[in-house]
């Protein structure tokens, strides 16, 4: 019924049994992932960033599993795709940003002092409200150094609505906090946008260097 109101007036639309099982599926996922947030079945694995030339760690990037009750690990590609367009992955978004401040204190309680790198979402990075919400996270993390968080942003979602990405990403800076731009050569790959983004590290694709040794071109 209510997808033949959609298409206006005088139309009918034929019922699909298929597509009701699929769209229930997926919903029932969703409200999954909910769960999931609720019962604190996410963590967060450290991947190490290496200099390569002096051999030392210079910071980590977090990344978020879901450690299912009967389905063990899942990977973020499995689950984050479902929520990518729901006020959810807002939530999560948060919650990342927070359990990386946990650790980071419980590192320098440890006398360890380093930088931890998130993932920002679409809908986080267009969020009018996410820098209010940024700056109570290190409110309550003072003895984090704000420096020691990093916003990590996909090029696509930056050039979704430019202009709100760039009042985001300014008042991050603000608060100390720095911001790279992910995934740089996958999109647009345009250096002249590149000039309006207020970034402090770009994360350029490995197609553009896997064989930057061995291929003259």
């Amino acid at each position: 019924m209510y997808q033949a109101k959609l298409k206006g007036n005088q139309r009918f639309h034929l019922f699909d049994n298929h597509q009701e099982q699929t769209t229930r599926s997926y919903y029932q996922t969703l409200e999954r992932i909910h769960q999931a947030l609720i019962r604190e079945e996410f963590v967060l694995y450290y991947q190490p960033k290496v200099n390569l030339i002096q051999g030392e760690v210079i910071g980590f990037e977090a990344l978020i599993r879901w450690k299912h009750p009967d389905k063990g690990l899942i990977s973020p590609g499995e689950f984050l795709p479902v929520i990518e367009t729901y006020p959810l992955s807002i939530e999560i978004g948060y919650w990342v940003i927070e359990t990386a401040l946990q650790q980071l204190q419980q590192w320098l309680i440890q006398g360890f002092q380093t930088t931890v790198s998130v993932n920002l979402g679409g809908m986080q990075l267009q969020d009018s409200h996410f820098s209010l919400r940024l700056k109570e996270l290190l409110e309550k993390y003072a003895d984090v150094p704000a420096s020691c968080l990093e916003l990590e942003v996909l090029e696509s979602s930056a050039l979704e609505d430019m202009p709100a990405a760039i009042k985001t990403m300014k008042a991050c800076n603000d608060l100390n906090v720095s911001i790279a731009l992910d995934d740089f050569g996958t999109g647009y790959s345009s250096l002249a946008y590149l000039k309006q983004l207020p970034i402090q590290v770009l994360k350029i694709d490995q197609s553009f260097v896997r064989e930057i040794l061995s291929n003259s071109e």
